[in-house]
C-alpha cells in the first residue's frame, strides 16, 4: 500500500471512529456531517470523497461491527478438543476486550430507535447470521432443540457483553467460562 492509500485509510478510519463516538454521545439525529468532519479534522469536501452521506457513514460503522461478529465465528488455530461453541465464546470475549470502546459505542446506538429503523435490514441479517451459526455449533455439540437454544445462548452472550461494556469490573472471563461449562455438559 502506498503513502496516499495509507493516508486515505487513516482519514477514513478517523471519520468512522469520530462518527461512532458522536452518534453515541449526541445521538444520530443531532450529529451533523459537518460536525463529524470538523471533529475528525477532515475537510467536508474530503469527507464527501469517502462517504456520500451521514447514512453511508452509519452503514460503515455497522459494517465494521458486523465484520468483527463474522470473525468471532471463524476458526483460528482452534486447539484440538475445543468445540466451535467454546471457540466462539472465547473469541467474543477477546474481541470485546480488544475493542471495548468501539463495542460500547456501537451498543449505545442500538438504543436509538431512529438508527435501528435505518439499519433494520442489516440488523435482521446480522441476528439471523448469529443465530444460524450458534445453531450449527449447538447441533455439533449434540444439544436438543438447537434453534431455540441458539436464541437463548445469543441472549446470554449479548447480555454478558452488555454487562461487561457497562461495568469495567464485570467478571467476563468467569462468566464466559461458566457459559462454556454449561454447554459442554449438555
Amino acid at each position: 500500500m502506498g503513502k496516499a492509500d495509507e493516508k486515505r485509510e487513516k482519514s477514513k478510519k478517523q471519520l468512522v471512529d469520530t462518527a461512532l463516538m458522536l452518534f453515541s454521545e449526541k445521538g444520530y439525529d443531532a450529529t451533523s456531517i459537518r460536525t463529524i468532519a470538523a471533529e475528525a479534522r477532515v475537510s467536508l469536501g474530503l469527507m464527501y470523497n469517502y462517504f456520500s452521506s451521514k447514512e453511508e457513514l452509519l452503514h460503515e460503522v455497522f459494517r465494521q461491527g458486523n465484520s468483527d461478529i463474522i470473525n468471532s465465528f471463524a476458526i483460528h488455530d482452534k486447539p484440538v478438543g475445543t468445540s466451535s461453541l467454546k471457540q466462539h465464546i472465547l473469541q467474543t470475549v477477546q474481541l470485546l476486550k480488544y475493542k471495548r470502546n468501539f463495542w460500547r459505542l456501537l451498543h449505545s446506538l442500538r438504543f436509538q430507535g431512529n438508527v435501528m429503523e435505518q439499519m433494520a435490514l442489516e440488523v435482521k441479517e446480522q441476528v439471523s447470521f448469529i443465530e444460524e451459526q450458534l445453531k450449527k455449533n449447538l447441533e455439533e455439540a449434540g444439544v436438543q432443540s438447537p434453534e431455540l437454544e441458539a436464541k437463548l445462548l445469543f441472549a446470554a452472550i449479548d447480555g454478558m457483553a452488555a454487562h461487561y461494556l457497562l461495568n469495567e469490573n464485570y467478571p467476563i472471563d468467569e462468566v464466559a467460562n461458566l457459559l462454556i461449562q454449561r454447554y459442554s455438559n449438555l
